[in-house]
């Protein structure tokens, strides 16, 4: 048996300080592994802090690496004392600790300046030389579809919408799919060079400053703000949320898509007229009418791509076979529902509110089981969900409040708060969040700026993250 001996520094509690407790220290990460179960006495004071001491010590580190802790899957976030307390267990028990490197606190490193709100972000991480100088895609309330280096420049502009962009997408590297309250979705090309000759996809035009493309593939079938759009490369399909309370299934093959039942159209200035323009268009594969409020999120199983989900204002989570077009599952929640990611590697889907919290679904579990768990932090409307692109375990969250929020779903409360940087308006509205291994976490809002976050440990191996 051993004994540590440890600073008082990280007592910080007012419970016994004298005591001690038997603890073995265990990890995923081989490469920061202390030897299996060596059984340790250490005060039962001891938070984070202190035990992070210790496996350094153990580890002989030159240079502490900050840990985090858990109890049976649990992040520790009290003294030890304050713990078994808590879980009515005795110090004569031995705890089984597990760490993992632990996520310092995000910072900010640059933001970036629309002429209006900006309402999504995405950002492609394996870019090409067409892309990799501008990696970063925003969608703007002014109609408007960028794509940025990181330095802070717009390298292309997509302009077509005739209304507010809703949200932005890359297809692939080469294009890009944005939706918006035009009731349209449209898939543009990424200017390259070379492409000033291409008069089918893209009409790019001039070689200073950022490239415009104005000619875009039109696709058309909702009849209402086109609220949300879900891409996956693998079956080139993508899912549409609607305000018409409808989700489309849609090829983002042009030629194989079948014709639009209905039409867009446009009006453009002619002289002291205007005129109408009736735009070309596709239509979806199919329309998927089963809730009885807009839709506001689409997402694809990332383990099955037939399988879609669907979440509303009418408080429902929907599972949508994509093969049929049927409906498969509805799950009714209490409150009108605004966002939705999945977390793959643990079966979950997180679900945004208008109630400001998260919830976390399985849906492999019955319809009527109780199965939720619910992340409360925020102060207004959960509009937007990430999840980590390293850990099976974080996600972020983009809140009315003003605030992007970083959550791992073993703790009870979120690990970290980001709040806008820009002060052009208290508590400006987040609406969109991105969380990019290369490029950190990505927001825009109602400032009128993209801002980006990042933090030392949000972009560890996978193995540490485990």
């Amino acid at each position: 048996m051993s004994t540590v001996d440890v600073p008082a520094g990280d007592s910080g509690s007012s419970s016994d300080t004298t005591g001690q407790i038997r603890i073995t220290l265990t990890t995923r990460d081989p490469s920061v592994a202390v030897p299996d179960d060596v059984p340790l006495y250490v005060p039962l004071a001891l938070k984070r802090y202190g035990l992070s001491e210790i496996v350094n010590h153990l580890l002989a580190t030159e240079k502490p690496i900050p840990f985090d802790f858990l109890i049976n899957s649990e992040l520790l976030r009290l003294s030890l004392q304050d713990y078994i307390t808590q879980k009515g267990l005795s110090s004569e028990q031995t705890l089984a600790l597990e760490y993992t490197r632990s996520i310092l606190p995000p910072t900010f490193l640059a933001s970036y300046v629309h002429p209006d709100w900006v309402s999504s972000v995405d950002v492609i991480e394996a870019a090409p030389s067409n892309v990799n100088a501008a990696p970063i895609l925003s969608g703007c309330y002014d109609g408007i579809v960028r794509t940025w280096n990181l330095s802070g420049s717009v390298v292309s502009e997509f302009g077509g919408h005739t209304g507010p962009v809703k949200a932005v997408r890359w297809l692939d590297v080469n294009k890009v799919v944005s939706v918006g309250m035009d009731r349209s979705i449209r898939i543009w090309k990424v200017p390259a060079a070379g492409d000033q000759d291409d008069e089918v996809m893209a009409d790019v035009l001039g070689s200073n400053g950022p490239q415009t493309v104005t000619s875009a593939r039109i696709f058309a079938g909702h009849k209402s703000t086109v609220e949300d759009i879900a891409v996956n490369t693998e079956t080139s399909r993508m899912l549409s949320a609607g305000a018409d309370n409808a989700v489309g299934l849609w090829t983002t093959n042009y030629k194989e898509a079948p014709p639009a039942s209905g039409s867009l159209s446009t009006r453009e200035m002619t002289g002291k007229r205007r005129r109408k323009t009736t735009l070309p268009s596709r239509g979806p594969i199919s329309m998927m009418d089963s809730h009885s409020g807009p839709v506001t999120g689409v997402i694809f199983d990332p383990k099955d791509h037939t399988v879609g989900y669907s979440v509303s204002l009418d408080h429902t989570i929907k599972t949508w076979d994509l093969v049929t077009g049927a409906l498969v599952d509805t799950r009714t929640t209490s409150f009108p529902l605004l966002s939705i990611v999945a977390l793959p590697e643990l079966s979950l889907l997180c679900c945004g509110s208008s109630a400001r919290h998260v919830t976390l679904h399985d849906p492999r579990a019955a319809a009527d089981a109780t199965t939720t768990t619910t992340l409360t932090g925020h102060t207004n409307f959960v509009v937007g969900l990430s999840r980590s692109p390293e850990s099976e375990y974080m996600f972020c969250s983009a809140s009315h409040d003003g605030t992007v929020r970083v959550w791992d779903v073993r703790a009870q409360n979120s690990l970290y708060v980001i709040s806008r940087e820009s002060k052009t308006a208290e508590k400006a509205k987040v609406f969109g969040v991105h969380w990019s291994k290369s490029a950190g976490i990505v927001s825009g809002g109602e400032d009128k700026r993209m801002q980006i976050n990042r933090g030392t440990g949000l972009d560890v191996s996978s193995n540490s993250t485990q």
